[in-house]
């Protein structure tokens, strides 16, 4: 468990706990009205464990690393199955569309001075989409783009949970001179049958690496 998570569930735990027995002392559930502050806390406590729970769904990261790697293997002309095989060796299917392919990811960082305290670099894993070369093509002919869920309990695209810090982080400009809540994106890469790619997470956000021949050879003719 990252600190960026593990912080907001203690503290909204000791707040939920505080809150409770203010409200219990005074009189219970009945005189709510007469008593805002433990309310509040009570909600804000709330917040943060969810918010807390929401960032297990992200995954620390400590240096540039290999968190993938993908598999195609073509069906028929421009439409391929994607085998995602992430660090934990789970496979993930998913069937494309078109000439390229492309992985986006959900990244948080935090302020230098946060990041000596132990808050590191956490992302996400978000979805992986297929892109014609022709815009015609890209105009009119099926688009395919799917969520990526590496793990059963939580949802990619927002938590099961109610509270989504990353979309919460973005909505709050004053809390982006301490963290920074974006996209990052892997640039179009060209399908091919046969071809495996290494997916890297970098502090600039994420990148493909051909691993064989086909892969190379399809990005040399491609570039």
């Amino acid at each position: 468990m990252t600190l960026s998570a593990f912080l907001p569930l203690v503290v909204g735990g000791i707040l939920l706990f505080t809150s409770l027995f203010m409200l219990i002392r005074r009189g219970g559930f009945r005189v709510l009205i007469r008593f805002i502050f433990p309310l509040v806390i009570l909600i804000f406590s709330l917040l943060l464990i969810l918010g807390g729970l929401d960032m297990l769904s992200y995954r620390q990261l400590l240096k540039e690393s290999s968190i993938a790697t993908i598999h195609f293997e073509k069906n028929s002309p421009q439409t391929f199955t994607a085998i995602l095989i992430t660090d934990d060796q789970r496979k993930h299917y998913f069937q494309l569309k078109g000439d390229q392919w492309q992985i986006d990811a959900r990244i948080i960082r935090w302020h230098p001075n946060l990041a000596r305290m132990g808050f590191k670099t956490i992302y996400r894993m978000e979805r992986i989409s297929g892109r014609y070369q022709s815009i015609q093509q890209e105009l009119h002919a099926e688009r395919t783009v799917y969520p990526i869920n590496l793990n059963d309990n939580l949802s990619s695209s927002f938590s099961r949970f109610g509270v989504d810090m990353w979309a919460q982080v973005k909505q709050m400009p004053w809390l982006h001179r301490w963290v920074d809540a974006s996209y990052g994106s892997a640039t179009y890469v060209p399908l091919a049958d046969g071809a495996v790619y290494d997916i890297k997470m970098g502090y600039s956000g994420l990148s493909a690496h051909p691993v064989n021949t086909v892969s190379r050879q399809a990005v040399k003719g491609w570039q």
